[in-house]
């Protein structure tokens, strides 16, 4: 063999490896570029189960995060649409009056962009929330006169002095609702978990396995019953909290009234007393007053006794005389009528 033909058999040699190198990394290729394919066809099938997912999930089949579809969450929300009735958000509230007759009957002036208010027409007011400050639930009223882009509201009823007080105090913007909220076991269902702590744990439990093996089902709440069942009570428990302080301001006036009765009759008391003291010295005087009349009776009584003694004596002395007297006129008189005047 030449040696043109071994450097042509080393060219080819090498050439070989050349191209043998070169298709190796073809295959590799290959093999990646194939492995993509099905990877990403795989992803593509995913992606696509998980769009039909989306969109056809409902309660009775949901996807791995309990989340319903987006048929189901329109149909839920249509339901709840079609039983709240209508809402108006962003209600400004403008002015409050009382009624001068009856202080607890409310009118409030509330201004609003959107339309649809009409004469006497029902609402709920809430005012609007957040997380760090929930809304306050002001209460029942109606439409009483609309304006432009603002209305009257009147309270239904004579409110309880908290209502009062959400209303007076009330600075969000308000919501007001054609119906009262209703109550549903599907309201936090889909509550991310990051709020769940700002819900009571009654709420995130329900629809979920409890320890026994069974659905924890909660017991829905008729609001509207709750919150007038609440003024009710707020009226009677005001109602009787007025009465209680009524009588104990009587109780306290006549508490007060004894308290100057018995300061009067302290003092009667101690008048009375100086008066006993006064009286029973001058019984003490009076009797030892009596007893020097006593003593001056007796020895007058004596004296007396003497005097009338000592008159009798006098008395017999008198008439003793004048007896004599009488006897010695009478001899005189005999003698001059028996002798004559010259007669002695």
């Amino acid at each position: 063999m030449s040696i043109w033909n071994k450097i042509l058999v080393a060219l080819i040699g090498i050439a070989a490896l050349a191209f043998f190198h070169a298709a190796a990394r073809t295959v590799k290729t290959y093999k990646y570029w194939s492995e993509k394919v099905v990877a990403f066809e795989k992803k593509l099938d995913a992606v696509r189960a998980d769009n039909i997912s989306l969109k056809t999930a409902d309660h009775e089949h949901p996807r791995e995060d309990k989340t319903v579809g987006v048929q189901q969450l329109r149909s839920d929300l249509g339901r709840v649409l079609a039983n709240r009735g209508r809402v108006w958000l962003n209600c400004q509230k403008q002015k409050t009056m009382a009624d001068k007759d009856n202080p607890g009957v409310l009118d409030v002036s509330v201004s609003s962009d959107e339309g649809g208010f009409t004469d006497k027409m029902l609402l709920y007011a809430f005012e609007d929330g957040d997380d760090q400050s929930p809304g306050k639930y002001l209460g029942e009223f109606h439409v009483k006169a609309v304006g432009d882009k603002q209305i009257t509201l009147a309270s239904t009823t004579q409110m309880v002095s908290g209502l009062l007080k959400n209303v007076a105090d009330s600075k969000a913007p308000w919501v007001l609702y054609e119906m009262m909220p209703t109550d549903e076991h599907e309201a936090f269902a889909t509550l991310p978990e990051d709020m769940r702590k700002f819900v009571p744990e009654e709420f995130v439990k329900d629809g979920q396995t409890g320890p026994n093996g069974k659905t924890i089902v909660r017991d829905l709440r008729d609001y509207l019953a709750i919150f007038r069942s609440c003024e009710m009570y707020r009226t009677l428990f005001a109602d009787r909290m007025e009465s209680t302080l009524r009588d104990l301001k009587y109780l306290t006036a006549a508490g007060d009234e004894v308290k100057n009765q018995e300061a009067v009759v302290e003092k009667e008391k101690t008048q009375v007393s100086q008066e006993d003291q006064r009286a029973r010295k001058e019984r003490d005087a009076v009797a030892s007053h009596e007893a020097a009349l006593q003593r001056m009776l007796s020895f007058n009584q004596t004296a007396v006794q003497a005097a009338i003694a000592a008159n009798v004596e006098y008395a017999k002395e008198i008439a003793r005389r004048q007896k004599e007297a009488a006897d010695l006129i009478d001899r005189r008189t005999r003698s001059m009528a028996q002798f004559g005047p010259g007669t002695n």
